[in-house]
């Protein structure tokens, strides 16, 4: 449940609809994907959506909805549950929690209550299951190495950590990470577009491509036309379905912004700009860096990696990229053009190539620094829960 949080609205009081829907959707990393206004909606919603939290409405049967809160929460353990009303004596309170909900938020509304209320009962959970790192990795343009670092970056966190990271290619139209390993695979996101809401465990695991290095590859889709068919909502049923499976996600997103590179994005615990030392390639990254914190992605979510980096001054130096952005580069892969593209074209990652070579060492240590970053994470859940807290609230 990382990233963006989905929830439902159970409502059966029609005048009080509107409100509590923008209520609801003024919260940051929210997205309000269902309301509804009977048990048979909500089921209907529970079947077709990947919900995390259900807002329940009391107002005005608060018995008839405490009775549908009990059975949610017997039916869905993991499903956050938050009741909303008027009524506040202590009996009015005591129901829907001992029904199940996890939290009461009194109305009318108090925005600081609410984000609080849902920053407690999403966090709760959150610490509750395993932690996964998922890495965005994106071009300030096209050519600047986007594919070469995302495929290489997953191979050495699966060597590093020793356990299979998973690999998406999130370049619909046009990715080339098949063709990096230099497989054909028989399945892709397309198939898991197709299978909807039937989406599992296994309809995933039969479309993940093994590769003999510790990698998972997620491949893009084969036809052109059937890229219209992966919606935002396929990207966040994926995402949640690759959450439950791998400990780290690598995933090579497109340099345009669409709805579903965007919903990915959304949900990485870092998002890597690769550029170079280019004007145009920096300006790009600049403007891409600026649109992703309008957003709402967290600037501190936002590093930048300068690649084909020789160390020779030019027009612009990497600490002009600093300036420019106001914070360090994350990381700088030194060039070797040569000798990346040689492996491009063999289809095989760098290390099998020249593992002393310097280009894979930069990356090593990358993925070194993004596994490490991850422990450290687990271990500061204080600071994550006031982290998560504002991310919430505006």
């Amino acid at each position: 449940m990382n990233g963006s949080v989905n929830v439902c609205l159970y409502n059966v009081d029609p005048e009080a609809s509107a409100e509590l829907a923008a209520a609801i959707s003024n919260l940051n990393f929210v997205r309000l994907v269902a309301d509804v206004d009977s048990p048979e909606q909500l089921a209907s919603a529970l079947q077709s959506q990947s919900i995390n939290l259900i807002f329940f409405h009391l107002d005005p049967e608060p018995d008839n909805v405490v009775d549908v809160i009990e059975q949610i929460s017997g039916r869905y353990p993991d499903i956050a549950l938050v009741a909303l009303s008027h009524a506040t004596e202590p009996a009015a309170i005591l129901a829907p929690m001992r029904a199940g909900c996890d939290q009461f938020v009194c109305e009318p509304i108090d925005p600081a209550d609410l984000a609080a209320a849902v920053a407690r009962v999403t966090t709760k959970r959150l610490l509750a299951q395993p932690k996964t790192r998922c890495i965005c990795v994106v071009g300030s343009s096209g050519g600047v190495g986007t594919t070469s670092i995302a495929c290489n970056l997953a191979m050495e966190i699966g060597h590093f950590t020793d356990h299979t990271c998973a690999l998406v290619d999130m370049d619909l139209q046009f990715g080339d990470v098949s063709l990096n390993f230099d497989c054909h695979p028989k399945y892709t996101m397309y198939d898991l577009a197709c299978a909807g809401a039937d989406l599992d465990e296994a309809i995933m695991e039969s479309t993940m491509v093994d590769l003999p290095c510790n990698v998972a590859m997620l491949a893009r889709p084969e036809m052109l036309e059937h890229v219209e068919s992966i919606t935002p909502d396929t990207i966040d049923r994926v995402f949640q379905s690759l959450r439950g499976k791998y400990e780290n996600i690598v995933v090579d997103v497109s340099n345009h912004l669409t709805p579903c590179s965007v919903a990915a994005m959304t949900q990485a615990d870092t998002v890597l700009i690769v550029t170079q030392l280019l004007v145009t390639s920096v300006h790009n990254a600049k403007r891409e860096y600026d649109v992703l914190t309008r957003l709402g992605i967290p600037e501190d979510r936002l590093q930048v990696v300068l690649n084909r980096f020789d160390g020779r001054a030019g027009r612009i130096s990497a600490e002009d990229v600093e300036d420019m952005l106001h914070k360090p580069l994350f990381a700088r892969v030194p060039n070797d053009y040569q000798f990346v593209a040689r492996s491009i074209d063999f289809g095989q990652p760098v290390a099998a190539h020249d593992r002393k070579s310097p280009v894979r060492a930069a990356i090593r240590g990358l993925a070194e620094r993004m596994t490490g970053d991850a422990k450290e994470q687990d271990d500061t859940s204080d600071a994550r829960r006031g982290f998560f807290g504002r991310l919430l609230s505006r």
